[in-house]
């Protein structure tokens, strides 16, 4: 996993950019009543969503499909039923469940507004692509990195790397982040493709260099190994249109997160959960 790419802003991202066909059925205004399960009502919205959801977005399927998939819904509603009638949405892990969805729901929506309210103008893209591929020579790094979240920890380890201790070892032992099963090997990536101090000290390194200091991105603690570099020919604006609008977004949501929490009123019960402490 990639530093560019944790937890909600890849939610935010495939809320925005993977769900097309979500986007087209929210402007679908039917409420047709497909059937009634004791009372409770099926749409063809609802039918739709799951079609949608179960085909990559193909919802015009023949009668039988349809039906197969209705089928699956009150299948669906039936086992909600008993379980509700059962007090189940009572239970602790049930409810937060329940309250998570409800979550994730809303901010996706949310997410996918603010992508249809304002889309990124091929100008925009054409200014990325001159700053990232035209401007600056289209360099290549591998790299091996260990995330931890505290900075003496990630001190520690520099110390440790410096006594001869194998990085890929000790991103093994303690890295939190998805590459430490390979090492803390990221693969090939360019500059772009991570958020700036990360990308910035990667571009800093010798090869074979270690970060002689801990690197703070909003993942954690970063320390940082450069493998290899190479020099690629610089790709066609087509080809990399698609990316640099899914960059421009990320950026918009994550700034709109940001805006966020800085209005937000957030009070932490735990010691342990404040970020500050």
């Amino acid at each position: 996993m990639r530093p560019v790419s944790f937890t909600f802003t890849r939610l935010a991202l495939s809320a925005a950019l993977g769900l097309t066909a979500s986007i087209a059925l929210a402007q679908d205004n039917t409420r047709t009543v497909l059937a009634q399960i004791n009372g409770e009502p099926v749409t063809e919205r609802e039918l739709n969503q799951l079609v949608a959801q179960q085909t990559q977005g193909q919802t015009d399927l023949p009668a039988v499909q349809r039906r197969q998939f209705l089928q699956e819904i009150i299948n669906l509603m039936l086992l909600s039923q008993a379980g509700e009638q059962a007090n189940l949405d009572d239970d602790p892990d049930v409810s937060a469940q329940l309250h998570n969805s409800r979550r994730t729901t809303l901010a996706q929506a949310f997410v996918r507004d603010i992508t249809r309210g304002e889309p990124v103008a091929e100008a925009t893209l054409r200014e990325r692509y001159q700053s990232a591929y035209v401007d600056n020579p289209n360099q290549e790094y591998r790299a091996r990195h260990i995330l931890v979240q505290e900075q003496d920890q990630a001190q520690g380890i520099i110390e440790r790397l410096a006594n001869g201790e194998a990085f890929a070892e000790l991103a093994r032992q303690y890295s939190e982040d998805g590459s430490a099963e390979q090492g803390g090997d990221l693969g090939w990536f360019s500059s772009n493709d991570m958020v700036a101090p990360f990308a910035d000290a990667v571009a800093q390194l010798d090869t074979g260099a270690v970060t002689q200091a801990p690197i703070e991105t909003r993942f954690g603690w970063h320390v940082i190994q450069l493998d290899e570099t190479r020099s690629m020919p610089t790709p066609e604006f087509a080809d990399v249109a698609e990316a640099l609008r899914r960059q421009v977004i990320n950026e918009r949501i994550q700034n709109r997160i940001d805006a966020l929490r800085t209005e937000a009123q957030i009070e932490y019960s735990a010691s342990w959960a404040d970020p500050d402490q």
